[in-house]
């Protein structure tokens, strides 16, 4: 009986070793995701880098002269109440004109900045009442504000205008 215990012992030693080739899957599979998450890495750079370059317009003049134009997205805000309480609406879109031959440094400046454009524009516009688009020389007014915030945030870039495409006040 007790030769029949020692060929039953799972601790022997003339048992073989089996290898299995998991550990070698598990090390390849990591290395081709890492692999394609470098190349959808690069390749979203590449696309970050090429859309701010894509989204200057570039127009020429009556001169003859290019001018840089960079849109805005749409601005929806909600202006300061009127004198009877109201609430009313702003719906706004603008481009921003350049004022020298933009680069595509410039256009990435740009669109790192828009955050920030939108923000500063949208603080001042909340502050405003439906008066104050009355006439035409509170427009140029508030142009000429919108661009002196506009330069503030891509300094040293600077602004040329900023063109209002469509304003809609309900």
């Amino acid at each position: 009986m007790t030769q029949n215990a020692a060929t039953v012992n799972p601790i022997s030693p003339a048992r073989q070793r089996v290898r299995t080739p998991g550990k070698y899957l598990v090390l390849f599979t990591v290395a081709i995701v890492s692999v394609i998450s470098f190349i959808a890495y690069a390749s979203t750079k590449m696309i970050e880098q090429r859309s701010a370059v894509a989204s200057l317009e570039f127009r020429k003049d009556h001169e003859g002269a290019r001018t840089a134009y960079f849109p805005l997205p749409e601005f929806l805000i909600d202006l300061a109440p009127d004198r009877n309480g109201r609430t009313t609406y702003l719906k706004m879109r603008a481009i921003i004109q350049l004022s020298d031959m933009a680069t595509a440094e410039t256009a990435r400046q740009l669109e790192a900045a828009e955050p920030a454009i939108r923000e500063r524009l949208t603080f001042f516009l909340r502050e405003l009442q439906p008066e104050d688009f009355d006439g035409s020389e509170d427009m140029v007014r508030i142009k000429r504000e919108l661009l002196r915030r506009v330069n503030i945030v891509i300094a040293p870039a600077e602004a040329a205008d900023v063109i209002v495409e469509e304003i809609v006040i309900q």
